[in-house]
């Protein structure tokens, strides 16, 4: 019980602001140079037949990816079923389903290319969730993770943030099988884009 707890707080915020989330300012301040550090990532090294967005919200960046890749099959994922309400209704291009990173409901290796863009740090199970997303990578498929990233003293005296270094992210990356092209930073040294790639065979 003591799990679901962080799990339970994280989508009572969410839920609720589903409404207003797309006016919010945090979009165009955080979100939106975020999303298109991320694409501009994603457009220089593929075109994807599937991508995936987990903690996709109200399917912002996933309208912003059907701009680029308008044939791409499209997939979000979130725990917040009033922000799916949303996604639905401003992104009928994609399929949304309610779920978390840790438990994505999808079958094996379905997915070219899976975004998380600044909802990491909500993941209950980090280590689980970046193993699933393994999972559900084709062989040769690309995760592309931003999220903020600390320095290492400053995540030793935070010992129980759900926020990690750079190294730390490399190493959950790598431990799910997952090898790790580049960590870009964006927006501000504190946000970095971890990029890694299920290995082709």
């Amino acid at each position: 019980m003591m799990k679901s707890k962080p799990r339970a707080h994280d989508v009572e915020i969410f839920d609720p602001w589903g409404s207003t989330y797309e006016r919010s300012w945090i979009q165009q301040r955080l979100f939106d140079p975020v999303h298109a550090a991320v694409l501009c990532q994603a457009e220089s090294r593929f075109k994807p037949a599937s991508v995936l967005d987990i903690g996709c919200g109200s399917g912002r960046l996933l309208r912003k990816v059907h701009d680029s890749w308008p044939e791409t099959h499209l997939v979000g994922i979130d725990p917040a079923q009033r922000m799916l309400e949303v996604a639905r209704q401003l992104t009928p291009e994609a399929c949304f389903s309610i779920g978390s990173g840790e438990a994505l409901p999808l079958v094996d290796a379905p997915v070219d290319l899976a975004f998380s863009t600044i909802s990491f740090h909500h993941w209950q199970d980090q280590a689980a969730g970046v193993r699933e997303v393994a999972r559900v990578l084709r062989p040769g498929g690309t995760f592309l993770l931003a999220d903020f990233t600390l320095p290492t003293w400053l995540v030793w005296l935070l010992s129980r943030s759900r926020f990690h270094s750079a190294a730390q992210m490399r190493a959950l990356f790598e431990q799910a099988g997952l090898d790790v092209e580049a960590q870009p930073e964006i927006v501000s040294r504190f946000v970095r884009i971890t990029i890694g790639t299920r290995a082709s065979r």
